[in-house]
């Protein structure tokens, strides 16, 4: 069993020009059950260590953009220091040797390819996560003879949780819906649980893996 941690960075929403947020990301970070408890140790013990006061309280938890731009329970850092706390987050995906994947959808682009054909553009979201489920779905399939389940796990996303819920529906028992690469969703299992950031640690590495390879593109 293996389980996908979903986060996002560059959404606009129904803004599909944004010049400083031209690619909405997606990313999946695979865990399996036992590296879980692996990862949720160490993250525990780097906020322990790095937000000594605020580490144990309900609405802690590691977000990119914050680390990077230095703000929330970073504002005041030093940039050093918010780069070495990056660097140590990654450091415990490194360790793990995790499969990470990754989506992105051109938002100008989708918007004149929906202009050219006559049809209102889907949200960036929906699309990047087919394309992403697509990829997961495969790579499960030639992980053993008889294929790998997987479970995902995603941050909320209240603009459009329902719609995915019932397309991951769709996408099992049909396929999904658009390209060459049209499959029938077979080795993801259950539902999409949509879950709020700060009751996941793995959804928050996630979000700062999904920030920094935002900003390195």
């Amino acid at each position: 069993m293996h389980l996908f941690y979903i986060d996002e960075s560059g959404n606009t929403g129904s803004n599909l020009e944004a010049p400083d947020q031209p690619i909405h990301w997606l990313v999946a970070l695979c865990v399996t059950p036992e590296a879980l408890r692996d990862f949720e140790r160490e993250m525990l013990a780097l906020a322990l260590r790095y937000f000594p006061d605020r580490a144990r309280e309900p609405d802690f938890e590691f977000h990119g953009n914050h680390i990077y731009t230095r703000r929330g329970d970073c504002r005041g850092w030093p940039a050093e220091r918010a780069v070495e706390l990056y660097a140590e987050l990654m450091a415990i995906v490194a360790r793990q040797s995790c499969a990470v994947f990754i989506t992105g959808i051109d938002k100008a682009a989708l918007k004149r390819r929906a202009a050219a054909s006559g049809y209102e553009a889907a949200h960036p979201y929906s699309l990047a996560f087919m394309y992403l489920l697509e990829r997961i779905d495969e790579w499960l399939e030639h992980r053993s003879p008889d294929g790998d389940l997987g479970l995902l796990v995603a941050d909320e996303q209240k603009e459009v949780d329902r719609h995915i819920v019932k397309k991951f529906a769709s996408w099992r028992q049909t396929s999904t819906e658009y390209g060459l690469g049209r499959r029938s969703i077979r080795f993801l299992i259950d539902t999409v649980h949509y879950v709020p950031s700060q009751d996941s640690w793995l959804i928050q590495m996630a979000d700062c893996l999904a920030y920094l390879y935002a900003r390195y593109q």
